[in-house]
């Protein structure tokens, strides 16, 4: 298999493979590093690449090193949890050490640091640890500053990102200015006149006086997810804060897919975790709306339909506004919409609505929520049974999905 294109054509690379790091026109489907003219498998996902004048990719357990027509030039089985490449030389962050091999891959410099959780290096080592960014030379330490980073960049400049996070640094660790962006960094681009923050999603250029200069949406023909145990670190942690402010909705489904997702994420199915996180959101979101009903109702007789939403998920719902106009089909109800004013997170509202059975079986109605932030549809099943003393109801039908006449219309023919 020599290209991208035809490993598409055979299935080799299947759309539903995920994206963790991409550098340039070299892109890693899961396991699989895509060149223009080459193909390489390694046994598990790759999770970050650099490339230079050589290409260096890791996984949880292995680096490998390839010349940019796609020869492997070394490989071995390291537990590395950072890379960078300069010209020939490849840096490693193993454990609490910065390495550094030559093109033979040989071990050519050593020291230990804290735990290394990104670098980037040329005549001087920039590496962020658990102990803060350090810029090391010849083995020595010459600045450290107190920023925690997933990535560094250097260049005339020293690009640091924690997330979603950047900062901009002078060669010297002196801090120049700091942004937020929209969405997790996955790599920075130095130019002549400033610096593209390469974010999910996006690119944002910045003069390097920190002024935003232009704004490009980015769309992918893969489904991307940079950094992703970072990224889904961050999603567990999310949903579980979320899930205690949570008391008095029904969040047992919710609960459920986070247990698959943990699960994914153990066995390194990154892509698959995330998609059961974004799940559980949507249904965690499906259930801010509450809609209680008796189990049971009685034809021609008003029961109390209660509707509430409580705020999990935003810091303020403005706006909100409950539409009832599908129970019509089947109900009178005294209101056709619910309003409710303004709610902080965590905050709960509920109101009564009177209603009255116009038939008596199942139905399933739905109600719908709109607000400022969120717009969210819920189906409810509600049983009607004919009431013992209601005269009208001798002379009610049961109502069914297809018109046909009941045994007591047969004996009127």
């Amino acid at each position: 298999m020599e290209n991208l294109e035809e490993a598409k054509v055979v299935k080799i690379i299947k759309p539903d493979r995920w994206v963790y790091c991409k550098k340039g026109e070299f892109i890693c489907y899961e396991n699989l590093l895509v060149g223009k003219n080459f193909i390489l498998g390694l046994e598990r996902p790759i999770l970050e690449i650099d490339v230079d004048r050589v290409i260096a990719v890791r996984t949880e357990d292995e680096v490998a090193v390839l010349d940019l027509e796609g020869k492997v030039l070394w490989r071995k089985k390291v537990k590395a949890n950072a890379l960078a490449v300069h010209e020939e030389r490849v840096a490693l962050g193993v454990g609490k050490r910065v390495e550094i091999y030559d093109l033979e891959g040989k071990r050519i410099f050593k020291k230990r640091v804290g735990r290394v959780l990104a670098l980037d290096f040329d005549d001087e080592i920039v590496v962020a640890t658990d102990r803060g960014l350090k810029c090391l030379k010849l083995k020595r330490e010459i600045w450290r500053l107190n920023v925690r980073a997933n990535l560094v960049r250097i260049h005339d400049f020293i690009a640091v990102a924690n997330y979603d996070e950047f900062t901009l640094l002078t060669r010297d660790g002196n801090v120049i200015w700091k942004k937020k962006l929209d969405n997790v960094i996955y790599d920075v681009e130095f130019h002549e006149d400033g610096v593209v923050v390469l974010t999910l999603g996006s690119r944002v250029k910045f003069g390097f006086d920190g002024r935003v200069v232009e704004v490009l949406k980015e769309s992918y023909d893969f489904k991307f997810l940079p950094y992703p145990q970072i990224v889904l670190e961050r999603k567990f942690e999310e949903l579980k804060k979320l899930l205690k402010l949570s008391k008095g909705m029904n969040v047992k489904g919710v609960k459920k897919i986070v247990e698959e997702a943990e699960k994914s994420f153990k066995e390194k199915d990154y892509g698959g975790s995330y998609e059961l996180l974004i799940r559980a959101l949507e249904d965690l979101k499906r259930e801010q709306l509450m809609v209680k009903t008796p189990k049971k109702v009685r034809v021609n007789r008003e029961f109390k339909l209660k509707v509430a939403y409580k705020n999990v998920l935003h810091d303020i719902v403005e706006n909100l506004i409950v539409d009832l106009t599908d129970l019509e089909k089947y109900f009178e109800v005294d209101r056709k919409v619910v309003e409710f004013p303004p709610l902080r997170r965590g905050m709960v509202v509920s109101e009564e609505v009177k209603a009255v059975p116009k038939f008596e079986g199942l139905f399933k109605v739905f109600v719908n929520a709109k607000s400022n932030v969120d717009e969210v549809s819920k189906e409810v099943s509600v049983r009607v049974v004919r009431g013992w003393f209601d005269l009208a109801g001798l002379f009610r039908f049961k109502r069914k999905e297809r018109e046909e006449a009941s045994p007591f219309e047969e004996l009127l023919k």
